[in-house]
């Protein structure tokens, strides 16, 4: 088959490397996938699919956004280009797909694509378009099938107008690392979370658990960007001199080998693709029982969950981890066996074909 992403491309979250992920396993065995991506800034997602071998096209596809009219007319004024490129990829591909990830661009192409067989691919919770009881209508209208990465998005996607299209669910993968993780280095427990800074990932919560952890016990590693209201809580907490700021990290292998934990304190998330790369590098995370983490995290086993938004029960399991460490061994060797079994690229791309069938 032959699909064309819209992939996004403005930042790299977890969707951009599963999608990347994804096509370079779908091109691997004879299918042909193609992104689009965004043309509006030279991000870090365009050396990665150029890395990967994946064919992609820049378009000035933009959006209307309600609290910044400049790039609303930005995205207005390039809107005639965007729909002549995209008609001249589509008319080239002659794609069996078109897989969008939200909804702007998926109206935007079902008026200039009319006949094109759309798939809204979900990697995070639904927009409130589609919850509205008209424009979600409208969007359902768009699309001939839905697949959402976890149960926890399918269940939201049942609570919207899109609640009658057809749905799957395939779970994210990820490549398995070379080798299991390396042993621990001595001093503190290394910790990290990974990601963009949003309210949603939690860092603030972990930030109030740093603080009832013995001091010089850890170091926690902020991997993806720097936010200064996060940095100023740190110097506030006086933690500065156990926090460092990596920035965004490309190289998976970089951020994983440097760590001996990982930390995902964030609710709602759609499916956490830091969860499974920790344990593809055979490190235990310790996550909120929320959204699609439990989906992913057995608990006691392959990691530890607590309760959301609750610092004490999170420093509590990161103490345990941080004190022991044979427990932070044995989950992390489960953990790296629970992703070989079932959250691999191959078993990703092979669901994701069988659900367009």
């Amino acid at each position: 088959m032959k699909f064309l992403f819209l992939a996004g491309g403005a930042t790299v979250t977890g969707m951009e490397v599963a999608l990347l992920s994804l096509m370079a396993r779908l091109n691997a065995v004879g299918h042909r996938a193609v992104a689009i991506v965004s043309g509006w800034n030279d991000g870090a997602y365009l050396p990665m699919l150029k890395a990967a071998g994946i064919e992609h096209h820049e378009v000035f596809l933009g959006r209307i956004y309600r609290n910044n009219p400049n790039w609303t007319r930005g995205t207005l004024y390039a809107a005639r280009e965007a729909a002549r490129d995209i008609r001249a990829v589509n008319a080239s591909l002659r794609p069996d797909w078109i897989v969008f990830g939200e909804a702007q661009s998926l109206l935007f192409c079902s008026l200039i694509l009319p006949g094109a067989r759309r798939l809204l691919y979900l990697h995070g919770e639904p927009e409130r378009v589609m919850r509205h009881p008209i424009a979600g209508h409208v969007i359902g209208a768009s699309v001939r099938r839905i697949v959402c990465v976890s149960d926890f998005l399918a269940g939201e996607i049942r609570r919207t107008p899109l609640r009658r299209k057809p749905l799957a669910i395939v779970h994210n993968g990820t490549p398995l690392a070379a080798s299991e993780q390396a042993l621990p280095s001595a001093g503190p427990v290394r910790l990290g979370i990974i990601g963009r800074f949003s309210a949603q990932k939690r860092h603030r919560v972990l930030l109030e658990a740093l603080t009832r952890l013995p001091a010089g016990s850890f170091r926690l590693s902020i991997v993806g960007g720097v936010d200064a209201s996060i940095e100023e809580r740190v110097a506030t907490l006086g933690l500065s001199g156990s926090v460092s700021w990596p920035g965004f990290v490309s190289d998976k292998a970089a951020i994983y080998r440097d760590l001996d934990v990982v930390v995902a304190p964030a609710v709602d998330e759609g499916f956490g693709m830091t969860v499974i790369e920790a344990g593809a590098h055979g490190l235990p995370v310790v996550a909120a029982r929320s959204g699609a983490f439990p989906e992913v995290i057995r608990d006691g086993e392959t990691g530890l969950l607590v309760p959301p938004d609750d610092p004490e029960a999170l420093a509590k399991a990161l103490q345990r981890l941080i004190a022991d460490a044979e427990l932070r061994r044995r989950l992390g060797d489960a953990a790296r066996a629970h992703v070989a079994k079932d959250f691999t690229v191959e078993r990703m791309a092979d669901r994701f074909v069988t659900a367009l069938i």
